[in-house]
């Protein structure tokens, strides 16, 4: 991956003893830490926490995502930004664990290319409540 090369931050991480690393990557925050007998990849999705109607959104594309991505919406309690979440077991060799990492940016990638257009589908959504549309199917229905 391109941002990782030159950065042997990350090959000393992989081959040493430290917890975790944080990395950066097209204005993203990336961690990547041990915990017991696994690795954690995280991925940055937004800066702020999200409103509760922009989160509806977000878990949407969550639900559907998991069909196609291993990588799993998460909102960091101390702050509310959203993150992308893969678990991989510890004793996979480098490749295996940059091949998920490279599938969790494309992740980001694209979900991030999706939410301003759902976002807008949202806000372009008519809203009809039960009294105007029972009014508009007594009117055309007669």
């Amino acid at each position: 991956m391109a941002f990782l090369d030159g950065n042997d931050s990350w090959a000393r991480w992989f081959s040493g003893t430290e917890p975790e690393i944080n990395l950066v990557e097209a204005e993203s925050i990336i961690v990547l830490r041990r915990d017991s007998s696994m690795y954690v990849l995280s991925v940055q999705l937004t800066r702020h926490a999200p409103l509760n109607i922009e989160l509806e959104t977000w878990m949407r594309l969550g639900a559907a995502s998991l069909n196609h991505f291993a990588g799993a919406l998460a909102q960091a309690p101390a702050d509310g930004t959203l993150w992308l979440i893969h678990c991989l077991e510890q004793g996979q060799d480098q490749k295996k664990l940059l091949q998920c990492l490279e599938a969790l940016l494309n992740q980001r990638d694209t979900w991030l290319a999706v939410i301003p257009r759902l976002s807008r589908l949202r806000r372009e959504a008519p809203s009809l409540s039960r009294y105007s549309l029972s009014r508009y199917l007594e009117n055309n229905h007669e």
